[in-house]
């Protein structure tokens, strides 16, 4: 001991390196450890079937600890269960001159649904050019998109097991109804204000 009172310098060093590795050693954790968090309460997610709502539970919220600080939720999104919830922000070039049809199949491209074929019915629809004001959409749920693309006088089918969606006309009670929700006017003359 004599010896390192004549070397300071190493002295400090010896002591040092293990005091360092200890302290070091306590914030690492073996990758491996995985340790699961009480689970809570399920998750109820609300699912628009036609006019009715369906709710779907999920499995309790869980999460998995990894390490030491580290906290990973391991419950689907909402949009991850209901396709149609998620969120897109579309814009078409202004060059283009696309339709209906090109602007559906165009939203669709990553949704994971397709559109069904054509009827004689629905080729009405996809063969309007798309007005300009829709170029741009966005953010906007997948399932408005389908309705403002479509319009009013048009009702989105969704069949969930193909994950196809078709489009259908809406009777003239529903389109009446639709457009006095959006504050439209169903006469056949246009508004001009005044009196």
């Amino acid at each position: 001991m004599y010896h390192l009172l004549n070397r300071p310098l190493k002295a400090i060093s010896l002591l040092a390196m293990p005091l360092a590795a200890a302290v070091l050693s306590g914030c690492m954790s073996s990758p491996g450890s995985v340790e699961p968090e009480p689970g809570t309460d399920p998750v109820a997610i609300e699912l628009p079937l036609g006019n009715a709502i369906r709710v779907v539970h999920a499995e309790p919220l869980s999460a998995i600890r990894y390490g030491r600080y580290t906290l990973a939720n391991t419950s689907p999104r909402a949009e991850q269960i209901d396709l149609l919830s998620q969120v897109l922000d579309i814009r078409i070039p202004d060059g283009l001159a696309p339709t209906v049809q090109d602007a559906l199949s165009y939203v669709l491209r990553h949704s994971g649904y397709q559109l069904c074929p054509a009827n004689d019915d629905v080729k009405l629809l996809y063969t309007h050019l798309l007005p300009a004001s829709q170029y741009h959409l966005g953010p906007i749920s997948l399932r408005n998109a389908l309705v403002t693309l479509a319009g009013v006088a048009w009702q989105p089918v969704v069949d969930e097991k193909a994950r196809t969606i078709c489009f259908e006309t809406r009777s003239s009670f529903e389109l009446a109804r639709s457009a006095g929700s959006l504050g439209l006017t169903t006469d056949s003359q246009p508004h001009t204000g005044g009196k």
